[in-house]
């Protein structure tokens, strides 16, 4: 006999659990991704009349703030997925990656 015929409610609740940890989970990582993308902007903002090393500066900068995005958005659809999305068009609009810059 499995644990659900035995104690229907207490496996519910732990299904519910699980699904808050999941969605927990995938805030973390959506706000985590939003926070990169505003920095992201910030650091373009401030790329325009500058040269020399502190251009040199703000462009790694901008090129490690992009691949950390880029992880994100990838763990977002990995979270996503874990929930059974399968569709990630909207996650691709939603939290569009800048160009590198140079």
């Amino acid at each position: 006999m499995s644990l659900r015929a035995k104690n229907p409610e207490s496996t519910l609740a732990i299904e519910v659990e699980i699904q808050s940890e999941k969605a927990s989970a995938l805030r973390r990582v959506a706000s985590r991704l939003e926070s990169l993308l505003v920095e992201l902007t910030e650091t373009e903002k401030a790329l325009p009349g500058t040269s020399g090393p502190m251009r040199a500066r703000l462009v790694e900068r901008h090129r490690e703030l992009r691949a950390d995005a880029e992880k994100q958005r990838w763990y977002l659809i990995v979270q996503r997925e874990a929930m059974g999305l399968r569709h990630h068009g909207d996650i691709y609009e939603l939290y569009r990656l800048p160009a590198a810059v140079e």
